[in-house]
């Protein structure tokens, strides 16, 4: 006779839309509002992109920040993958150097 049967198993959890939004209606909202916020302080206006506030007069400077500020990162992050590659096969260079003087010596 089995130890564990069915009735021990947990039973599934419905999902929770379906538990809470008897009666209301689903929310759908538009999130491109929130991405093009601006902020006008008198004869500055200030735009709001990728988390930072950029002083701009017109919308694609904003654009213009976002995509340079995206190209940083990914050229960066290139670059990390360089150096690592880098390190790698001077490693391995100095694996190879010492194997190959190591191998002369006994030969002599």
């Amino acid at each position: 006779m089995p130890l564990f049967t069915k009735k021990y198993e947990s039973k599934l959890i419905p999902p929770r839309s379906a538990r809470c939004n008897t009666g209301c209606p689903a929310i759908s909202e538009d999130l491109d509002e929130f991405k093009s916020i601006s902020l006008n302080l008198g004869s500055k206006e200030l735009r709001f992109a990728d988390g930072i506030w950029i002083h701009s007069t017109r919308k694609a400077d904003t654009d213009d920040v976002a995509r340079l500020n995206r190209r940083i990162k990914t050229l960066e992050e290139e670059n990390n993958m360089c150096n690592l590659k880098m390190e790698i096969f001077l490693d391995l260079l100095a694996e190879q150097t010492t194997e190959l003087n190591i191998s002369k010596s006994k030969n002599v």
